[in-house]
């Protein structure tokens, strides 16, 4: 596979999706999805962007909005896992905190991945072959930053509960709120340390920052330091730790 071609294909999905969420943030429609969840204009706007520029590669796509099911996926070796604007209650609410991720796995694992912040055209991505960049520049490491944010915890704005409460306390972790998947954008830059979920996860909502974080030599695996899988039968993935810096797994009481 030329994943040099397949990322240059994704940024510019990523790109025309992020153009077409902008295009209608001011004038949008919700409506509500049978899992209750809100699904807005701007979502449908992106995923009809990515999938029609995603489709040039040839490669299945599996989407938040239109997902593969598992009797056709588990015979892929490869399929793009998108989600097409992750943060979807706080885009609706007005925040910016809001992204486009998009992942190209191989077996059960992301090759490639980009995680692009409309609001702020920042864009994040690699692919198995190549460093982790932000826009057109290698991201570059601050080991004095990473230093800084070893002991910073990411927890989301809308999930709290009391074992993730628990985990922060046995880990004198200070926090960061933020939602979606911007998350390990500030685990990339070394503004936070540590990103743990109990609570599941669909793929595609973390695919995108697991490939990212562990190419950036951080790591992200589940709390039995086992890598997640991303073919499954379930969307739903188990708990897991996300780390700036892979080394200091050992440090963490779990």
């Amino acid at each position: 596979m030329n994943l040099d071609h397949l990322l240059s294909i994704a940024l510019e999905a990523s790109l025309k999706a992020s153009k077409a969420i902008l295009n209608v943030k001011n004038d949008f429609k919700v409506w509500q999805k049978d899992d209750l969840s809100p699904l807005s204009s701007a979502d449908l706007a992106s995923n009809e962007t990515l999938i029609e520029i995603l489709s040039r590669s040839d490669i299945p796509i599996c989407s938040e909005e239109k997902p593969i099911s598992y009797d056709e996926r588990k015979h892929l070796k490869h399929f793009w896992l998108i989600d097409p604007l992750d943060g979807t209650k706080g885009f609706i609410k007005g925040s910016d905190e809001y992204c486009i991720l998009i992942a190209l796995i191989e077996d059960q694992r992301p090759i490639l991945s980009i995680i692009k912040q409309p609001s702020t055209d920042e864009c994040f991505y690699a692919h198995k072959e190549s460093k982790v960049y932000k826009n057109d520049t290698l991201l570059q490491k601050d080991e004095s930053v990473f230093k800084a944010g070893e002991k910073t915890a990411l927890v989301s704005v809308h999930h709290p509960n009391e074992k993730n409460q628990a985990f922060l306390d046995q880990n004198a972790l200070e926090t960061i709120k933020i939602s979606s998947a911007l998350k390990f954008k500030l685990l990339l830059e070394g503004k936070a340390g540590i990103y743990h979920r109990f609570e599941s996860l669909h793929s595609w909502d973390i695919a995108a920052g697991d490939f990212l974080v562990n190419q950036n030599e951080g790591l992200m695996c589940d709390f039995n330091h086992m890598p997640l899988l991303y073919n499954q039968k379930s969307f739903l993935c188990p708990a897991f730790i996300a780390l700036s810096k892979k080394e200091n797994f050992h440090n963490i009481i779990l």
